[in-house]
């Protein structure tokens, strides 16, 4: 997976129309405490399949533990309504005089006709998208027809429960922020994801097999060198994309912690945990006592 998929918001998620093993997924989840302060963190993937569940106890005790659960986006933002303005704006060429065609190679376009030719989604469609949004379309599809779900994510799961059990839900950012950020990502970086989508495609199910089972087995450094390589040379990508959110997160998650009597659980992508920059170790920087939460497994980090 290329890192702007590895990136792929909740928002986006929302417009995105293998088989999973039946024990419950290994949980990517810390414990930080200070003071009176505990917070727990838990790594999702925001799109997910039905086999995925149940989840394990302990993600399941961390839940019903919190007095409150925090999100990448509110749950308000998590709708297509919401979603489709900023999309339109951030997505879309507004002026009628630009297309896709202006902006990538012209056998890079006759790759993105031939999809969509193959995959009943009109040119005078694509030709309207700037890449990045193209390049989302044609993950969305192929996520489709492998089964994977949003609404199976971790997020809308939780968000689902938070609902029913009257249970304080909050967000980070707002879906037109989210969309904002992987829109703003330089010109030349959406093409090259866009051409390494396509590149992808002969052995996209082998690879989202491969993140997914990584996911699920809790290999939080396998995960992290696996996401990391779709970084390189893209230094402005990961700190846009990753670095300066979870650096903005961490004021917000402390305000939203000391506001609420009780413990709180924090649901983002697991990428958002991972590596010198991740909520993890920035909480770490902080004061904070943090360590993984596995009961019963053996040699995880």
């Amino acid at each position: 997976m290329r890192r702007l998929r590895a990136a792929l918001g909740l928002a986006l998620c929302l417009l995105l129309a293998g088989v999973a093993s039946a024990s419950a997924p290994t949980p990517l989840l810390w414990k930080a405490t200070k003071g009176d302060t505990t917070v727990y963190l838990l790594g999702s993937l925001h799109i997910l399949l039905p086999g995925d569940y149940p989840l394990s106890h302990d993600v399941e005790d961390a839940y019903h533990r919190a007095a409150q659960v925090v999100f990448e986006l509110p749950p308000a933002e998590m709708n297509p309504v919401v979603v489709l303005g900023p999309t339109a704006t951030y997505g879309m060429y507004q002026d009628p005089s630009q297309s896709l065609q202006d902006d990538i190679d012209p056998a890079t376009w006759q790759r993105v006709l031939a999809y969509g030719e193959k995959n009943g989604f009109p040119q005078v469609a694509l030709e309207r998208m700037r890449p990045w949004l193209v390049t989302l379309t044609i993950l969305g599809l192929e996520l489709q027809k492998l089964s994977y779900d949003p609404n199976k994510g971790l997020d809308k799961h939780f968000m689902d429960e938070a609902a029913a059990d009257h249970k304080a839900a909050k967000g980070f950012e707002t879906a037109a922020q989210q969309i904002q950020v992987i829109a703003g990502t330089s010109k030349a970086d959406q093409v090259r994801d866009l051409k390494e989508m396509l590149d992808d495609l002969a052995d996209f199910h082998a690879k989202m097999g491969e993140l997914h089972d990584t996911w699920r087995n809790g290999d939080a450094a396998g995960l992290y060198r696996q996401e990391m390589k779709e970084f390189a040379g893209q230094p402005e990508a990961e700190r846009k994309l990753i670095d300066d959110r979870n650096r903005a997160w961490i004021p917000e998650l402390e305000r939203m912690a000391a506001s609420e009597h009780g413990e709180t659980l924090v649901i983002v992508g697991a990428l958002h945990l991972l590596g010198p920059n991740g909520l993890v170790q920035l909480l770490k920087q902080d004061g904070y006592k943090v360590e993984r939460v596995c009961t019963g497994c053996a040699n995880v980090h």
